[in-house]
């Protein structure tokens, strides 16, 4: 199985999260929750949940970064006013 290079740098990242002892205490409750607090499976799931998380997180920026060069692209350049403004 092949994994895109976006998945394995999220991957990477919540192993990292996970090895700094960084944890999101309501995604492990679900993932302990899904997995009857079964500890090892629960990890496993905790990974999935944040990767899920991840993506969506990414995506929100993206689109707010975009829609900010738009926005930008279409701003009205200033008004000349002085030799100072230049």
């Amino acid at each position: 199985m092949t994994v895109a290079p976006s998945q394995e740098l999220l991957h990477a990242l919540v192993m990292r999260e996970m090895q700094q002892g960084i944890r999101r205490d309501g995604l492990w409750a679900q993932a302990l929750a899904e997995t009857n607090a079964d500890h090892s499976k629960a990890q496993a799931v905790y990974i999935r949940l944040r990767m899920e998380t991840l993506k969506q997180e990414t995506t929100g920026l993206l689109v707010k970064q975009i829609k900010g060069a738009v926005a930008e692209q279409f701003r009205s350049p200033p008004d000349f006013k002085s030799s100072r403004d230049l």
